[in-house]
């Protein structure tokens, strides 16, 4: 529940602060749903609610009852606030719709939980496997151009870790994992293609369990394909072992026994490794931009490695 007020001293309260928070929390909300994100996505939301919450107790603390203007206070803002709606300040319908939604506890809760209702769908995509989850409705393969595209990169697809009897159809891995036999757990070797689950925290373990098995050598080649999140850890962690990558001109077309194929909310990125990047930029650059990345370039005055890209 949230504890009003949050701010003990309210002439400490720096009203500008408060708002560039609510708009870092607005900007933030926004950006988790479009990454599917629901645990951050909830974490913004409340962040946001909060700030808005304690930006009424201090106005409130504040206002005189001629007209709602905030007496003058030891810390007054730079901006000079003076009324509402000016120099930055929310308008009296906003402040006055915060006030009924989110100074009372149990109304904070209600309007906190109706806002994670209008992300609903988002929220159910991030507890649903994309293609690991063997599960009927919720599975979405890869398109047949685009595993064509990998298995002539890769000579072959020795193990597809994230598969299905369907999928494996059009993949032709010589061996896979399902949701049953669980690719986490298993050794992988060989080339390898991967169009992990998308759910959370899937697409984290197994984007990590991709790298290490990378680093260790037992995956000597592989084709990954996945939303482009860059701003990702787990992407991040695939592009710290990628030798190129291609991000495809509009959003990969997944398919499904019995459906229509249907395209994503985001676009996608195919990641390469091996020692075969020109024939990974000629065979995908069909498809959109490809990049090849240079790695462990060192910034002597930044002191730290950096990635460089170099378009293709």
């Amino acid at each position: 529940m949230l504890q009003r007020p949050r701010t003990t001293d309210l002439t400490n309260y720096d009203p500008e602060k408060g708002l560039k928070t609510i708009a870092v929390a607005e900007a933030a909300e926004r950006h988790y749903a479009r990454a599917k994100d629901a645990s951050k996505l909830q974490a913004a939301i409340r962040t946001k609610l909060e700030a808005q919450a304690d930006f009424v107790v201090w106005w409130d603390a504040q206002s005189k009852d001629r007209g709602g203007r905030p007496a003058k206070t030891r810390r007054r803002s730079a901006t000079g606030f003076q009324n509402p709606g000016r120099n930055g300040l929310p308008d009296r319908y906003v402040i006055d719709r915060w006030r009924r939604k989110l100074v009372d506890p149990a109304r904070f809760e209600a309007t906190f939980a109706a806002a994670l209702a209008r992300y609903v769908r988002i929220l159910e995509l991030e507890t649903i496997a994309h293609v690991g989850q063997n599960s009927g409705e919720n599975e979405w393969y890869t398109p047949a151009l685009l595993v064509e595209a990998a298995r002539d990169v890769l000579g072959g697809i020795d193990l597809d870790p994230a598969s299905s009897a369907a999928a494996n159809e059009v993949i032709q891995a010589a061996h896979m994992f399902t949701s049953e036999t669980d690719g986490r757990a298993q050794e992988w070797t060989g080339r390898v293609w991967m169009n992990p689950p998308y759910a959370q925290p899937l697409i984290t373990e197994f984007c990590a369990k991709f790298a290490a098995s990378v680093r260790a050598g037992t995956v000597t080649a592989a084709v990954v394909l996945v939303n482009n999140a860059t701003e990702t850890e787990w992407f991040q962690t695939l592009a710290g072992v990628a030798a190129a990558i291609c991000f495809p001109l509009g959003r990969v077309r997944f398919w499904s026994p019995g459906k229509e194929a249907a395209a994503p909310l985001q676009g996608q990125a195919v990641l390469y490794t091996g020692a075969d990047v020109s024939l990974f930029c000629e065979r995908f650059v069909s498809f959109g931009l490809v990049a090849t990345l240079v790695r462990a370039v060192h910034d002597a005055t930044a002191e730290r490695s950096r990635k460089h890209f170099e378009l293709v």
